[in-house]
């Protein structure tokens, strides 16, 4: 959840009860005062009704009201509990029950007793407070919503510059290295991240040139001793006085060899990939580039049983680097003959939308995502330098291509979408 809405949340749940319990507050406060008046009036109509007592003789009933609600009557043996209360009668035309408020008390004069009853409509009292109460929540639901929109529209004009910010890092890539420029802010903090931003850039592209300049280096530095031990490892292996044991070990320092070479070589490669050093680019004709990468590994493929099957559409012309095309095309190959099984098969298809090489095998023992990671492998191949994949995602990366894997049916399936 984005920062500002969470705002937005937190005000919510912070102001909506508080408004709520307003509401609750001034709708008991305008009900008290309101019962107040009625009840006040009630005291006005039962000293009238005492100022009648006053000037009339009242031997039997004596009614107050066209309705005959409100009386006074002589007190007989009856008992009553006098006080205010609140009560509902039956109005015939309305064909409903109304609310009163009643109020009932003894009042003597020249030693006579007197019960005296008034009574109140308080309809007048409760449309009042409706009319009030929904005037009240109309009014705060409009405060609520000028409330959260105005908060809204000022948070996002608030935290503007720091998604500005969030779109120039999305923008820069190490590789370039694009000038970038951290809008400025009247917010103190919004300055303060863009200042530790820079430097944390700057330190993160210095490093990056250090390792790039380190991983050069050192293949650069390792490609003549390694020649140099293969040479004296080779001219040993030809000596006539060698024991069986010891051909052995050299022939096993000959394997170490070739596969440190071939480490050696394909970090170098990923470095010139990642520094974008093959800039050479022309139309190249992929269809020709595939025909001759499958016939230079059929024979390898047939000693391994493996056979190979491709459907080829002629002509697929692309734009890119030859070297890093003849690499990606021979990685693709040699990973699906690597991870085969005995007796598999490869099938290959290309066509304008992209490359698919597939190959059978076991499901994966890695996360899929996996793949393309240096030095992880799927199996413990001993051929394997688990460096093949992380080059093909490096050159797809280069050329915006898309790389998919999937699985299915027994069948490993790398699909190379071009764009």
């Amino acid at each position: 959840m984005k920062l500002l809405n969470k705002t937005i949340r937190y005000y919510a749940l912070i102001s909506l009860p508080l408004l709520i319990l307003a509401g609750l507050i001034s709708y008991m406060l305008i009900k008290a005062e309101l019962r107040d008046g009625t009840d006040e009036s009630l005291e006005r109509e039962f000293t009238k009704a005492k100022g009648l007592v006053h000037s009339n003789t009242i031997g039997q009933t004596y009614y107050l009201s066209p309705d005959s609600l409100s009386y006074i009557e002589p007190l007989t043996n009856q008992r009553f509990v006098p006080g205010y209360t609140d009560t509902l009668i039956y109005d015939k035309i309305e064909q409903e029950d109304v609310s009163f408020r009643k109020f009932v008390n003894q009042y003597s004069f020249n030693g006579k007793p007197y019960y005296i009853t008034v009574l109140k409509t308080t309809i007048e009292e409760d449309e009042l407070l409706e009319g009030i109460l929904s005037t009240f929540f109309i009014v705060v639901g409009l405060l609520a919503v000028a409330f959260f929109v105005s908060n809204w529209l000022l948070s996002k004009s608030m935290w503007k510059p720091f998604y500005e910010t969030l779109n120039e890092l999305n923008r820069y890539e190490i590789k370039n290295h694009e000038e970038h420029n951290f809008p400025k802010s009247g917010t103190l903090e919004f300055n303060q991240l863009n200042e530790t931003l820079n430097k944390l850039i700057g330190k993160i592209h210095q490093d990056y040139i250090l390792q790039k300049e380190f991983t050069e280096n050192a293949s650069h530095e390792l490609q003549t001793p390694i020649a140099v031990l293969k040479a004296n490892v080779n001219l040993l292996m030809q000596s006539p006085y060698l024991k069986e044991q010891e051909m052995g070990q050299l022939q096993s320092m000959d394997n170490t060899l070739k596969k440190i070479s071939s480490l050696n070589k394909a970090l170098l490669l990923l470095a010139k990939i990642e520094n974008n050093q093959f800039k050479e680019v022309e139309q190249i004709n992929f269809s020709e580039v595939i025909t001759k990468t499958i016939d230079n590994v059929e024979e390898v493929a047939q000693a391994k049983g493996l056979k190979i099957t491709s459907v080829i559409e002629p002509n697929v012309n692309l734009k890119m680097n030859t070297t890093l095309c003849e690499v990606i095309v021979s990685n693709l190959l040699q990973n699906a003959m690597r991870h085969n099984k005995d007796k598999g098969e490869i099938q290959i298809k290309l066509s304008t939308a992209g490359l698919i090489v597939s190959n059978s095998g076991e499901p994966l023992s890695i996360k899929p995502e996996d793949l393309y990671v240096r030095f992880t492998k799927n199996d413990s191949s001993k051929e394997s330098i688990g460096l093949g994949l992380a080059i093909v995602k490096g050159i797809a990366d280069l050329y915006n291509f898309n790389i998919r894997y999937s699985f299915d049916s027994s069948m490993h399936h790398f699909e190379l979408k071009f764009n």
